[in-house]
């Protein structure tokens, strides 16, 4: 009978190492992972980035930009952030067409703060407007435009038009210091 007894004896030895090897094995590979998942003080959070200029509405229809020189058109428009992240956003024309490129020009406020200021054909992807401090989750800002002809410009450009389109672009601004978009 000695036999069965100390076999059992074997088996639950053999089980309790095992199991101790086991949690020894978990715990060894939760540390490893740990240590290559996490950083102290730099989480990972995610958010959705969605931005809305002046409610999906034209801010210029083209009734409202006279061609007169030294004329001025001042509009009012918003800047929204839909999205769950804050966000930096930035403006400019695109589809430029038309003379009045050459002599029309944008300046963009904040409030009485000057955001940007320069010629139509100048104000795109490449020289844009943007904003000073992050637009918030579900902030809207409101932005004031300023479009001049240049006074010194005579009757030259009197019959003559311009098209363009105005548009936005944000990008997350957490772990994004120096503003960049890509």
């Amino acid at each position: 009978m000695s036999k069965p007894n100390n076999t059992k004896k074997k088996t639950a030895a053999s089980l309790v190492t095992i199991l101790a090897l086991l949690f020894m094995l978990v715990l060894t590979t939760y540390a490893l992972v740990a240590s290559f998942v996490s950083v102290d003080d730099h989480l990972f959070e995610t958010g959705t980035v969605d931005i809305e200029l002046n409610g999906g509405k034209t801010i210029f229809d083209g009734s409202d930009l006279n061609t007169e020189p030294g004329y001025s058109v001042v509009k009012d428009f918003t800047v929204e952030n839909k999205g769950s992240a804050a966000v930096y956003y930035r403006l400019y024309l695109e589809n430029v067409e038309g003379p009045l490129q050459e002599v029309m020009t944008f300046s963009i406020y904040d409030g009485d703060k000057l955001l940007f200021t320069g010629k139509a054909k100048e104000f795109n992807q490449e020289h844009y407007c943007q904003g000073d401090s992050p637009l918030s989750a579900g902030e809207t800002r409101t932005l004031t435009a300023v479009v001049n002809i240049e006074e010194s410009v005579g009757n030259a450009y009197q019959t003559d038009g311009i098209t363009f389109d105005m548009t936005v672009d944000a990008v997350q601004a957490k772990n994004n210091p120096n503003q960049v978009f890509e």
